[in-house]
């Protein structure tokens, strides 16, 4: 067994929403419905789905995205020939402050991603847009585990991120080790400047696919935001634009929009 370096610590559990909560047991976690046959979709040498979440609409949602991701030229240059393996699971929380989140054990690249019960209010749509959100995570903190083993193609992924990372709007200090060892507001800075542009595509794809398209080119876009509402790319966006984005994620998740004025 591989052992886990100390820098890894804090990631042995991740949250990837607004306000995680501060502890986790696993007894919350609820299996599938017995009797029902669990849906598996598996990429070859890429990335393996495997779902034990009751949610009803799901084993379709992850089909189509199974069928987009397979189809996704960039996911090639970023995951290992030995993949991923997601697991999907249920948890019972109150309320939908906490959409979603992540656990991994560290030393393999088998990760689970544990959905709020409360996404059964949430479209098709919101459900393929939380998935893309967390196998981006597992994807990244796939790289970020390889590349602290001195894995060569995993450093040289990081590199190039550390590259993109400096030419756009971030300081030169903050490069991808320092932002995924600052907390998820940090991995979402990651995610947005990196792969925000190839989530939203997966997400109009899958969309096509599915059946349900999108009418307004900016719909997409604006649901694709879920998530990612802390950076300091969003605190730079006008009162109107925040509004758009909190009013599509609410609707499209089943949600009552109430913003104020």
């Amino acid at each position: 067994m591989k052992r886990i370096p100390a820098i890894l610590t804090s990631f042995i559990f991740l949250a990837f929403t607004s306000n995680r909560p501060r502890s986790f047991d696993k007894s919350e976690l609820i299996p599938g419905n017995i009797g029902t046959k669990q849906v598996q979709a598996e990429l070859p040498g890429s990335i393996k789905i495997i779902n034990n979440s009751s949610l009803k609409h799901l084993p379709h949602v992850i089909a189509d995205l199974s069928t987009v991701l397979e189809r996704t030229e960039f996911l090639a240059d970023l995951l290992s020939k030995n993949g991923l393996t997601i697991y999907l699971n249920d948890v019972h929380y109150k309320s939908f402050k906490v959409s979603a989140f992540v656990m991994t054990h560290g030393e393999d690249a088998t990760y689970h991603v544990t959905l709020n019960r409360f996404n059964r209010q949430a479209s098709d749509r919101a459900l393929a847009a939380t998935l893309i959100h967390e196998i981006m995570h597992c994807i990244l903190l796939n790289i970020y585990q390889a590349a602290i083993q001195r894995d060569n193609r995993a450093q040289m992924i990081v590199n190039s991120f550390d590259e993109k990372l400096n030419n756009g709007v971030l300081s030169s200090n903050h490069k991808f080790f320092y932002l995924m060892n600052s907390g998820e507001d940090g991995q979402h800075e990651v995610m947005y400047h990196l792969l925000y542009p190839e989530m939203v595509s997966l997400l109009i794809k899958f969309a096509k696919i599915h059946k349900a398209q999108f009418i307004d080119y900016r719909e997409p876009e604006l649901l694709m935001w879920s998530g990612l509402q802390k950076i300091a790319e969003y605190e730079r966006l006008t009162y109107d634009e925040k509004k758009d984005i909190e009013t599509a994620i609410l609707r499209e998740k089943g949600l009552p929009v109430d913003l104020g004025d």
